[in-house]
């Protein structure tokens, strides 16, 4: 087991070196001048008057390291990195990790409420449709999910944001983290996801009902119930990994609803810095949810494998055949 542990931990290093480079590339690689945004001149128009504004961008870019080659800033990045220093934002002036970890108990805050709706959502409306597989009540809940799933976030967003908040003015429009903000943002993403886990359990649970023990247990006459509740508990071990999948993504995916919402999050965070143009916030976010992601993976890898032995024991030579 401890072997598995160690090349689950090294795979991951791996994949962080791999993400720092892709990160940095892209950035590097996407269109505009942040220091033009930073002096406030953006168009060629508005640049071409005085010897002054050269020189100020070339002090600008000299301190902020953008006239060496991009093996100097990559490398000047990483090392940056190994001492936790995500560099100093360019608009604001303040440190990076300061800002994403003022900002990342909202993102938590919410991506947790709309993980347990998801998931109430899943478990209720999922085995009902699997009990009632093929009927009406099935028929409907699958359509449901079908229109849930196609429709775009922000058009789910956008259409809550104006019924509960304009005609109801049941929420609240600012831009401030509170319980009486939470529940809006978080329902909607609670709705996003909602159709996978539904569509998840109900396969799993009607895989489960056409097992060997669950027709002996109904032929002898058990009590149909307490058939389905064994059921249920034997189809919920998938979903220690859909919980991982979901956080991550709620994590690290939230940013166009964090934005409607005027939820000060992380995502709107990123959000705002990619429209300034703002390296340093940009690769520190990215790096962080590459991170958290990571992280996630892993701890849910290490938790099924306590929780179900058999992969561990499938890959140490093959003795899950003999349970």
């Amino acid at each position: 087991m401890y072997k598995r542990f160690l090349r689950k931990g090294s795979e991951a290093c791996i994949t962080l070196f791999c993400a720092t480079i892709i990160l940095f590339a892209l950035v590097r690689l996407a269109p505009g001048d942040p220091v033009q945004l930073v002096l406030g001149r953006s168009t060629e128009a508005a640049m071409s008057n005085t010897q002054a504004y050269d020189e100020r961008a070339a002090e600008l870019r000299a301190q902020l390291g953008l006239d060496q080659s991009m093996m100097v800033q990559y490398t000047t990045w990483v090392g940056r990195l190994l001492h936790l220093d995500l560099g100093t934002s360019l608009q604001t002036g303040e440190q990076v990790r300061a800002e994403i970890a003022a900002r990342f108990p909202a993102t938590a805050a919410l991506a947790v409420a709309a993980l347990f709706i998801q998931v109430a959502l899943g478990l209720c409306f999922g085995v009902m449709a699997s009990l009632k597989a093929g009927k009406l009540y099935d028929n409907v809940i699958r359509l449901v999910c079908v229109l849930l799933a196609s429709t775009p976030a922000f058009v789910i967003g956008l259409f809550l944001l104006s019924f509960f908040a304009v005609k109801l003015g049941m929420f609240k429009i600012s831009s401030e983290a509170s319980l009486a903000r939470l529940w809006l943002p978080a329902v909607t993403l609670g709705l996003i996801g909602a159709p996978q886990w539904i569509r998840i359990v109900r396969a799993n649970m009607l895989a489960e009902f056409g097992q060997i023990y669950v027709l002996a247990a109904l032929s002898r006459g058990l009590d149909r119930r307490r058939v389905v509740g064994h059921a249920v508990r034997n189809a919920l071990l998938p979903v220690i990994t859909m919980i991982g999948l979901s956080l991550t993504g709620l994590i690290s995916g939230a940013f166009v609803i964090e934005s409607i919402f005027s939820w000060p999050g992380m995502g709107k965070y990123a959000l705002d810095s990619i429209m300034l143009k703002d390296y340093p916030v940009i690769q520190g976010y990215a790096l962080v949810m590459v991170s958290l992601v990571i992280l996630i993976h892993l701890l849910v890898d290490v938790l099924y494998s306590l929780v179900d032995p058999r992969i561990h024991r499938k890959g140490e030579g093959g003795v899950e055949q003999n349970l």
